[in-house]
């Protein structure tokens, strides 16, 4: 049942993930050789979802680095739209993940493939980017395609339907001067197949009903800006904006703005970040509908909502020792606050008639060496 629950979960810890990790190397040097081990937790909405997490990258000849990956997720409790028609559970994920990176000439390659696990539902994602820098590496542009087959499940049943998913990204990165950095980046998705979820119902003149009705098929594009200033030794500041929307109506947008700095002879890095998020809702979503409609969904988050963030991260180092076998070590702790306030939905058997609101708790520990 954690199908119901995880998607909305998992994109938040994983944004808190890449906080805390920081951004993806330059385009065209390879990742650094290092290991990161990371602890996360989540806690809110009656969901609570915690596990370790590593990653492994060693290059070799200066043009080839390999990286492995596991993630590890233990979800329980519940949201108020499962318990709307079943009890708490506790279950396990489990995802790997391989990678190559090819480095030629002015040209990285990346390929990478991810498998996941839980006991009602399947994925298998494979991805391949591209990014070249151009005009003596002030501009970078980049481009990459993935395509991911799941299997959705039902524990304790002989339900199963597949999910088919493409993405397409293509990416802009430019020096405008010596202290600023802009990112353009647009990304596509085209989903096929089961796109709905086996446990949740609909609601019907305040009854729940059957099973929800979604369409087949469902198209989605985002575009978004990102710019990147270095305001003085040792101290920078982002600000980002996204804009999605897709053929079931929903919009969305995005906003971040982060800052950062070094204290303490570069020992210590401070982050403070903020994000707020806004959408509408799918056109088939209702929290309680009046009669039957050929596609009927209650899920929470097709419906209008709003997300305020806050977070603050601190890194510090732990030793740096060139020439032995772990040259350094750093260790992170982040911690965010998300408060989400829904519009249209409602905790339908405890609190019917007010619209649904909850804080969530973001947990992260971070230890990465470098070799």
């Amino acid at each position: 049942m954690a199908a119901t629950d995880r998607p909305g979960v998992l994109l938040r810890v994983i944004a808190a993930l890449l906080c805390v990790l920081g951004a993806p190397a330059a385009a065209q040097v390879l990742p650094d050789d290092r290991s990161d081990l990371l602890y996360h937790h989540y806690d809110g909405g009656g969901v609570q979802v915690s596990g370790p997490a590593l990653l492994v990258r060693k290059g070799f000849a200066d043009r080839v680095s390999l990286s492995a990956g596991y993630y590890q997720d233990t979800i329980s409790g519940a949201s108020p739209d499962v318990l709307a028609t079943a009890s708490p559970y506790t279950e396990q994920r489990d995802e790997v993940t391989l990678g190559i990176d090819y480095l030629h000439a002015d040209s990285l390659i990346s390929l990478a493939w991810t498998q996941s696990e839980e006991n009602d539902y399947d994925g298998q994602t494979l991805s391949l980017g591209v990014s070249h820098e151009v005009f003596g590496g002030m501009t970078t542009v980049s481009l990459g395609y993935a395509h991911g087959s799941d299997t959705v499940g039902h524990r304790d049943t002989d339900f199963e339907a597949g999910l088919e998913r493409r993405t397409y990204w293509l990416g802009l990165s430019q020096v405008i001067t010596s202290t600023l950095l802009i990112n353009l980046n647009y990304e596509g998705i085209l989903e096929e197949g089961f796109l709905g979820n086996p446990y949740r119902a609909k609601r019907v003149l305040g009854v729940f009903a059957d099973e929800e009705f979604y369409p087949g098929t469902r198209t989605a594009n985002a575009v978004a800006i990102q710019g990147v200033k270095y305001l003085q030794p040792g101290a920078s500041a982002q600000l980002s904006y996204r804009y999605y929307r897709d053929t079931w109506a929903l919009t969305a947008h995005t906003v971040e703005l982060q800052y950062s700095r070094y204290l303490a002879d570069r020992r210590w890095l401070l982050d403070v970040r903020y994000r707020h998020y806004t959408q509408s809702a799918a056109s088939f979503y209702s929290d309680n509908f009046e009669q039957e409609f050929t596609y009927m969904a209650r899920d929470k988050e097709l419906s209008t909502f709003k997300s305020n963030s806050l977070g603050v991260s601190a890194s510090y180092v732990l030793f740096e020792r060139p020439g032995a076998f772990f040259t350094s070590g750093r260790a992170i702790a982040s911690y965010d606050y998300v408060q989400f306030d829904y519009a249209d939905y409602s905790d339908a058997f405890r609190n019917p008639d007010v619209p649904y609101s909850f804080g969530a708790h973001i947990l992260n520990f971070n230890l990465s060496l470098w070799y």
